[in-house]
């Protein structure tokens, strides 16, 4: 409720009632995380450790596991797949979950963030 008031009195009559609610709602540092054996397609948000790094001539492809299995990353920024390492922790915001040719896959592109934790 402190949330949704403090909202109110900083943008005023910008927003109307549903919005000021969901906002009220969000926080940035709540973002849920889906497994990776119940990835199903659309957007979602991983974590996990680099488990796999494919060949770049082939493609820009990472494996990322975690607890429940492992998962075809698709990465379309080469400095994002350079930076990757067997064992970093990492966080994917955002990416794009799709039937590939080997199963479901992850697509992060210019709309996803990457980050490495260690």
């Amino acid at each position: 409720m402190d949330r949704l008031k403090e909202i109110k009195e900083r943008f005023g009559e910008l927003l109307d009632d549903k919005t000021t609610e969901e906002l009220s709602k969000y926080s940035p540092n709540a973002q849920e995380f889906t497994k990776v054996a119940e990835i199903t397609p659309g957007r979602v948000n991983i974590k996990g450790r680099v488990s796999g790094i494919g060949d770049p001539e082939l493609a820009n492809e990472l494996y990322v596991s975690d607890d429940s299995g492992r998962v075809r990353v698709m990465v379309w920024d080469k400095e994002i797949y350079y930076k990757a390492e067997i064992g970093m922790e990492v966080e994917i915001y955002n990416g794009y979950a799709k039937e590939g040719k080997k199963g479901i896959e992850v697509h992060v592109n210019k709309f996803s963030i990457v980050k490495f934790l260690e």
